[in-house]
């Protein structure tokens, strides 16, 4: 009987396979971290094969567990986060993937200005050309300074597509990634030549663009060799990571909204129509006439791994001696730490920023600290610091889209309560924690029902979820103190722009 759906997202951290029975409960998990490499300052890879691995060991896991068998899986939905990599006709990468936090491709990005043009690749692609979220820019940046592996590639694959080649054997990307490419069509997902063209990108690299719920292939002997997985599977084409974690929260109309905390941050909108905004990111919704307009903070979840990483250690010790996750020791200090921090304000903007200030320059600061300020302190301000991050993007969607009454808030942030209290209590709006460990890969698995022609999991599967979820309501006592310190934040950032810019050698 075929009543099991596999979710794959492949992020910037790790990857996790989540197999879920057809009422949305989970039947088998497993998580796989890997590293990001920083061969240069400013330069952040991710290694493919480490990709695979992570799918390859994860399934064996869960299969071993006994928990599931290979022969219920209906289908296979795959997310994942922003990389680019070059492969060659077997699927093999020809070099790293240049990453979500490079910042490498500036020369290529003034290039692509004069010869492609903003405006056209804003009015075409419904995006902003910007380095970050964006594909062309690296891949410009490999041209140019890999013309071997150019020469000798036969696709460029982000790394889901790199995850269901090495399934399927296929080459494809679905619409929704293809469109944070710049050079996609916003209202077909096909590929606008005019701007592969005058970009100068071979079209012979191009993989096969598709919707999200198409099938792109199905498991091979090989990979059924290697993951467990039965051949001929079905695999979904999949969504960016962010569009499958929408979803699953239960935005899929028009004025849903919803919030994603992983490596970075997701402040998301639901609409009938692009929002050619270039401060706005735009990508096709698996829901057919909508649209993703996506808010996103690079350094998220990635600046809480940041400090784990850095300053863990001082708690490290205890939380072993109690049992507990040092995530969960981490949060508990926050809890023990007043609201506001003592008024140490942190700038998460460790690799640069994406929305709403669009600036690669940008870095992380502490500002504020004193003889005063405890550890505590320091963790309460780095979450703080990204709350204040989405409310930065909220401030702009609010310019467009009334306030919603309540927002889903998903991903690794969903499992501190103290966190979801903080997006509360920064926000001014009430917060629903998404009842799942994760939303990506529920949202993969609504995309492989709808791959699969079933009806278990719908679109708005996680409207129901969500109305389950712990609410978690602002405190009027903390508002006018949050209002000050938001506005200090933004200052702050004003103040240093300048400096931030001098500090990496940019034209101010």
């Amino acid at each position: 009987m075929k009543d099991l759906l596999l979710g794959i997202d492949i992020g910037t951290t790790g990857t996790k396979c989540t197999f879920y029975s057809l009422d949305g409960s989970v039947a088998a998990s497993a998580y796989r971290e890997y590293p990001m490499l920083r061969p240069h300052p400013g330069w952040a890879e991710q290694d493919p094969a480490l990709w695979w691995e992570a799918v390859c060991g994860n399934l064996r896991r869960c299969f071993d567990s006994g928990k599931v068998e290979a022969g219920r899986v209906a289908a296979v939905g795959v997310s994942c986060t922003n990389a680019v990599t070059l492969v060659d006709s077997r699927g093999e990468a020809l070099c790293n993937a240049l990453g979500l936090h490079d910042q490498r491709s500036s020369s290529q990005l003034e290039w692509l200005r004069a010869h492609v043009g903003a405006e056209t690749v804003l009015r075409r692609t419904g995006n902003r050309l910007a380095k970050g979220s964006f594909a062309l820019p690296r891949l410009k940046w490999l041209q140019e300074n890999c013309p071997d592996a150019v020469e000798r590639s036969y696709k460029f694959l982000t790394p889901g597509g790199y995850v269901i080649q090495h399934l399927t054997g296929e080459f494809v990307i679905n619409h929704s990634r293809a469109n944070l490419t710049l050079m996609a069509d916003i209202l077909t997902g096909d590929w606008a030549y005019d701007i592969v063209d005058a970009a100068g990108f071979p079209r012979r690299l191009l993989p096969r663009s598709l919707p999200a719920c198409a099938v792109a292939g199905e498991v091979s002997r090989a990979a059924a060799e290697a993951t467990g997985l039965l051949p001929g599977t079905p695999v979904a084409a999949g969504n960016v990571d962010t569009v499958a974690a929408t979803m699953a929260a239960g935005a899929v109309e028009p004025g849903d909204m919803a919030i994603t905390i992983g490596s970075s941050g997701r402040l998301c909108y639901i609409s009938d129509r692009p929002i050619l905004d270039e401060r706005l990111l735009n990508c096709e919704s698996p829901v057919p006439g909508r649209w993703t307009v996506i808010q996103t903070t690079d350094n998220a979840g990635v600046s809480l791994r940041w400090f784990r990483d850095v300053f863990g250690g001082v708690l490290a010790e205890s939380a072993q001696r109690e049992g507990l996750p040092i995530y969960t020791a981490l949060s508990r200090a926050a809890a023990e730490t007043e609201p506001g921090a003592g008024g140490l304000i942190y700038l998460p903007y460790l690799s640069g920023e994406q929305s709403p200030i669009w600036d690669p320059d940008a870095r992380g600061v502490f500002f504020g600290a004193g003889l005063g300020t405890g550890y505590g302190h320091f963790v309460r301000a780095v979450m703080e610091g990204v709350a204040f991050s989405l409310r930065d993007c909220l401030e702009l969607v609010r310019g467009n889209v009334p306030a919603p009454e309540l927002i889903p808030l998903g991903g690794g942030a969903a499992n501190s309560p103290e966190w979801c209290q903080i997006f509360a209590d920064v926000l001014n709006i009430p917060v629903s924690r998404f009842p799942l460990p994760e939303t990506e890969t529920l949202g993969d698995a609504i995309t492989a029902a709808g791959c699969a022609g079933l009806d278990g999991l719908p679109f708005d599967f996680g409207k129901r979820l969500c109305a389950a979820g712990e609410r978690f309501e602002p405190r009027p006592e903390l508002a006018a103190m949050y209002d000050e310190l938001f506005a200090r934040y933004r200052s702050l950032y004003q103040k240093l722009r300048s400096e931030f810019c001098k500090a990496n050698n940019s034209i101010c």
